[in-house]
């Protein structure tokens, strides 16, 4: 037996070696594809939780913007009104209120005068 183990030896400790190279190099692959697999999961919870954010960015700038467009037909159906209801030779003081009602106008210093400085 220990010739043989003589004879064999560098043979087998060239074979464990190549054992544990192999052990090692599947240990760091497969190591690497769990960081890679955490890393993709990170950046699909990331761009999940930024689609539901965006949507909800777009959602509220409609619905902003929907407000906005009720309260402007609100102002010029009141500012129409005013004109049409206003006795003859007082409609163009009616229509400049009606204008000073926009906001392009509220803060030029003809409106503030007519109508003191709006808040925002």
């Amino acid at each position: 037996m220990k010739d043989w183990i003589e004879k064999n030896g560098a043979r087998l400790l060239m074979l464990a070696a190549a054992i544990c190279l192999v052990l090692t190099v599947v240990t760091l692959k497969s190591c690497g594809e769990s960081r890679t697999a955490k890393t993709g999961e990170k950046l699909a919870t990331g761009q999940r939780g930024a689609a539901i954010e965006s949507g909800r960015d777009a959602v509220q700038a409609t619905g902003n913007v929907s407000a906005a467009e009720t309260a402007r037909l609100s102002t010029v159906k009141e500012g129409k009104d005013a004109i049409h209801e206003a006795p003859a030779g007082d409609s163009n003081d009616a229509a400049e209120r009606a204008s000073c009602r926009m906001r392009s106008y509220r803060h030029s210093s003809k409106c503030v005068a007519l109508l003191g400085p709006v808040a925002e």
